[in-house]
């Protein structure tokens, strides 16, 4: 059974924006999640590579819940600026 509240038939949910650094596992559980990179230097999403200002967000259905580790890692002697947007629900 799904961990969330509905309330006249709505679902409640909070938005989480988590700003990285350095290279390293991201945890999602979440129902959603987007990876922004805001930095000057490549970052790569597990397989999946975001130049400056590219995205890449993956979204669930209503009340599923992401459990996964992303790696992330950045390449370049500029700046590391990873932004995550995630949508948990309460």
């Amino acid at each position: 059974m799904s961990n969330f509240n509905i309330k006249a038939g709505y679902i409640t949910y909070d938005v989480n924006f988590i700003t990285y650094d350095a290279n390293g596992f991201i945890t999602s559980n979440c129902n959603s999640i987007t990876f922004i990179n805001y930095g000057t230097n490549t970052c790569t999403i597990e397989t999946v590579v975001l130049q400056q200002n590219q995205s890449l967000s993956i979204d669930g259905n209503a009340g599923e819940i992401m459990n996964k580790q992303f790696l992330a890692t950045f390449t370049g002697a500029g700046t590391n600026n990873l932004v995550t947007i995630k949508k948990n629900y309460i």
